[in-house]
Parts: C-alpha cells; sequence; structure tokens
C-alpha cells in the first residue's frame, strides 16, 4: 500500500512529465509557424518563378498561388489556435491568471516603442558626440521651422485683419 508521501511524490512527478511535455509542444508550435512565414515568402516566390518560365496559362499559377496562401493561413491560425489552448491549459494547472503570449511576436509597433524607450533610458551613453550633436541640432532646426512657420501665419493673420 502507497504512504502519502508516495503518491505525493507520484503526483509530482506526473505534474512535471505535463509541463515538460507543455513547454516542448508550445516550442514545437514556435517551429511550426516560422516554418509556416517562411513558407508565406517562398510559396509565392516558386509560384513567380514558375510563371515567368512556363508559358501556360497565368490565371493556374494565379489561382494555385491564391490557395496555397489560403492553405497556409489556416494552417497558422490552426497552430496558433492549438498553442492558445495549450497555454491556458498550462495556466489552469499552475493555477494562474494573465494574459496569453502569443507564439510569435506579431506587435512590431510595441517592439518598437520597446526599443525607443530603451534608448531614452540609456541617454546618450551609447550615442557618439557626432550622433548626439547632430540630434540636437536637427531638433533645434524643427524648432526653428516651426517658429518660422507660426512669426509667417501671424503676419498673414494681421494683413488679413487689416
Amino acid at each position: 500500500m502507497e504512504t502519502d508521501k508516495q503518491k505525493l511524490e507520484k503526483l509530482e512527478n506526473l505534474y512535471e512529465m505535463v509541463m515538460d511535455f507543455e513547454k516542448k509542444s508550445h516550442e514545437k508550435n514556435q517551429k511550426r509557424i516560422r516554418i509556416g512565414l517562411r513558407c508565406l515568402y517562398i510559396i509565392p516566390a516558386i509560384f513567380l518563378f514558375l510563371l515567368m518560365v512556363m508559358k501556360s496559362s497565368k490565371i493556374i499559377f494565379l489561382a494555385l498561388w491564391i490557395i496555397s496562401l489560403f492553405i497556409l493561413a489556416v494552417y497558422l491560425i490552426v497552430v496558433e489556435y492549438m498553442d492558445h489552448n495549450l497555454q491556458e491549459k498550462i495556466m489552469e494547472l499552475k493555477g494562474e491568471e494573465g494574459t496569453i503570449e502569443a507564439v510569435t511576436p506579431a506587435d512590431f509597433d510595441r517592439a518598437a516603442q520597446i526599443i525607443r524607450k530603451t534608448r531614452e533610458m540609456i541617454g546618450e551613453g551609447l550615442n557618439s558626440p557626432a550622433e548626439t550633436q547632430a540630434e540636437v541640432t536637427e531638433k533645434k532646426d524643427e524648432a526653428e521651422e516651426i517658429k518660422a512657420a507660426e512669426e509667417i501665419k501671424e503676419t498673414e493673420d494681421g494683413e488679413e485683419g487689416e
């Protein structure tokens, strides 16, 4: 007969096995997404090459190209959906709540904002003196242009009022 300690050890081992499986599945899904995205570039290039080399109907190649893009889109959606469900199960097992990350960093605007913030936080430490001077000069030029535009607008408004 098993003791409580042995049962607990078995449950812990089972939990670790499940978590390892989930982690490996997530990594496989990431790889599948990368492959699918590469195919989005490669397959149209292949059809374009075949279109130029072969002298058959262009409509056939266009139809095949569109069909292949739809198939790839469905593939990417299915893999992302499976990974989303997988991450939900992981969070449920861990007893956590929060947001679920996408398989790929699709939000490039967010990444650009993070890079900008990081650059601002670092400041001028990594910039060469020439870059720093060029940025300062650029900002001064912009301020002068804005000021000149405002002055022109004020003079135009003054002339209209007379």
